[in-house]
């Protein structure tokens, strides 16, 4: 019983991060698209690109931390490069924005 609800659980959170990042990065490209006709909107094309990787960044840890079974070291190393590399990206682009928004 404890295991089902646990699964329950794991399904709506994957669902909740799924619409959040989907949802994300189609309001992204729509705003792109939209940025080639008015130029003034791609200010917001850029937050929400940063909050897509916000919510990658989030999506990626969520997963590692709480859904990946077993030892982190058992994966294969090109899975672990890739993950790494993917999460850097997210992570440099959502600093990026911050500073060049906040800070200069």
């Amino acid at each position: 019983m404890e295991n089902k609800e646990k699964d329950q659980k794991a399904s709506k959170d994957l669902l909740i991060f799924g619409i959040l990042v989907m949802g994300s990065a189609i309001i992204t490209a729509f705003l792109f698209l939209i940025s080639t006709k008015n130029p003034d909107f791609a200010g917001k094309a850029r937050m929400m690109f940063a909050l897509t990787s916000f919510f990658g960044v989030a999506f990626m840890i969520y997963m590692k931390e709480f859904r990946s079974v077993g030892d982190w070291k058992e994966l294969p190393i090109a899975f672990r490069f890739i993950w790494w590399t993917i999460l850097a990206g997210n992570s440099l682009n959502f600093i990026e924005y911050i500073m060049t928004t906040f800070i200069l």
